[in-house]
């Protein structure tokens, strides 16, 4: 990742101009691992890939019993909250299990995750406690003590449920619209209604602006390919609706306060600083820009490994003061298919996302594939990019950027989410993707050419282009290095 801060120095005076590529990495060994829900680990600690997370049944069956039972510490929480889910049974067998459902209709085989009784410490004493951290998937979870006998039959004997506060707003983040005085607001939500923000310049919300929201969602039928497509716990769940409101009348330089959600359910009060107008005289413009982030939970306290030490820097910069935008140009959630690692990253994203401007872009893990082209929302013909000479594969789990279009919306100055620009202070950021094509002649060559030459280098002397892929490599990956050849020419 990269912290950069743009100031006017003595050199300005001399019309001086530093062009600045931002490119990231793509990862190919620890983010090839899809970690299960509750983020299992196995013996040496490592996280437990979902895919070697499965138990099949032989048979299933209810016959519950009042002397076993499973239960947690609360039946209502909000998303992302910290449960204590604990088990009782006397006689407790090696496989018994506490299985989790969401929604709890879901079939036995079915379950999101699960814990083998044997996993909590005092499982010899017929009891335990494991904790995790549950997420809203816009459903109510259940959980279910299973039996499992010699023969990998599966009978309930016990289950409980654990509910969310209805349509809670979720996952909110705010976006530059590259025009003064704007602000865009969004969030997801398991219902429509009358979805608004109401903006104020007062911590109390006196004398709040009402701005009304739209709303739009997707299906299993609008992603292009497997899993992404494929209704199922761990791939395609409802990711209920996605709201956008637009803010306008901004004052540059004063924060505001905001709310979003409807009168029944509304979030916490959060703020942001209005972005500067084009005339507004400012001295550093400051961001942080990276690729590749993912998910990391638990430990999801202090600085523990991987993004969640990433996640809580930034939120230390951002509560920190002077931190004006984030660029993540690619390799978003790393969900690639799985519609609960999209409600995880979101989630690790609020407290941050709310707060600053977060600016994404495409890579190939939330966007290339090779069927189902005619619903890729950034126009591709056929099934995407895929020249001879590079290494585009279907790494996107299906997705072909559908769920990133959804949950993120770009200034309209390009195609979406896939390329555009945006002024802010003294930087000229263009965002593109070099998961669609962009030699000479194509439309996002051609837009690029343009919105370069239309550059104010008197107001934003300092221009930033991100790509997902890097143009220069110091991995050893061969193919990586052909296509950075091949963007550069």
């Amino acid at each position: 990742s990269s912290g950069i801060n743009a100031e006017y120095g003595t050199a300005m005076k001399c019309c001086w101009l530093l062009l600045l590529f931002v490119s990231s990495v793509i990862a190919r060994n620890l983010n090839n691992i899809e970690h299960t829900p509750l983020h299992k680990r196995n013996a040496d600690n490592v996280l437990l890939d979902v895919r070697d997370n499965h138990v099949k049944f032989s048979g299933f069956s209810h016959a519950y019993d009042s002397d076993i039972k499973v239960y947690a510490n609360v039946s209502q929480i909000a998303n992302g909250d910290t449960v204590a889910i604990s088990w009782e049974n006397k006689d407790a067998g090696l496989f018994d299990m506490v299985a989790i459902y969401t929604p709890p209709s879901r079939e036995i085989q079915d379950y999101l995750d699960f814990r083998y009784v044997t996993d909590t410490k005092n499982w010899k004493k017929d009891h335990g406690t494991f904790t995790e951290v549950l997420f809203n998937m816009r459903a109510d979870y259940e959980l279910r003590y299973l039996s499992i006998d010699s023969k990998q039959h599966a009978t309930v004997k016990a289950k409980y449920t654990i509910s969310f506060p209805d349509n809670e707003p979720m996952h909110g983040h705010i976006a530059v619209t590259g025009r003064p005085g704007e602000m865009r607001v969004m969030w997801g939500s398991a219902k429509l209604g009358n979805a608004r923000v109401k903006y104020s310049q007062s911590a109390d919300m006196k004398g709040a602006i009402t701005a009304p929201a739209a709303s739009t969602t997707y299906t299993a039928d609008d992603l292009c390919g497997p899993r992404a497509n494929t209704t199922s716990p761990l791939m395609f769940q409802d990711p209920g609706y996605f709201f956008t409101s637009l803010l306008k009348g901004l004052k540059p330089g004063v924060r505001y306060y905001y709310t979003y959600g409807t009168d029944q359910a509304t979030s916490k009060v959060a703020s942001f600083l209005a972005a500067p107008y084009p005339e507004t005289k400012v001295a550093v413009t400051k961001f942080i820009g990276y690729g590749d982030m993912g998910v990391y939970y638990p430990p999801y306290n202090g600085d523990s490994l991987g993004a969640a030490a990433v996640t809580r820097a930034l939120e230390r910069e951002a509560a920190a003061g002077g931190l004006d935008f984030v660029l993540h140009f690619g390799d978003i959630s790393y969900a690639r298919g799985r519609g609960y690692i999209w409600d995880q990253f979101m989630t690790q994203m609020t407290t941050l996302s709310e707060q600053v401007p977060y600016m994404v872009g495409v890579g190939n893990h939330e966007y290339d594939h090779v069927s189902g082209g005619d619903k890729d929302p950034s126009g591709a013909p056929e099934n995407g990019f895929h020249p001879e000479w590079g290494n585009y594969g279907d790494d996107g789990g299906g997705e072909c950027g559908v769920p990133t279009s959804h949950r993120y919306i770009s200034p309209d100055n390009g195609n979406g989410v896939f390329w555009y620009s945006f002024d802010y202070g003294l930087v000229h950021v263009i965002q593109i993707s070099s998961e669609n094509d962009f030699r000479p002649g194509t439309r996002q060559y051609e837009w690029l050419e343009k919105d370069l030459k239309s550059v104010d280098r008197a107001s934003t002397p300092w221009v930033v282009v991100t790509s997902h892929r890097p143009l220069y490599t110091s991995q050893e990956q061969h193919s990586d290095h052909i296509v950075g050849l091949h963007m550069i020419m």
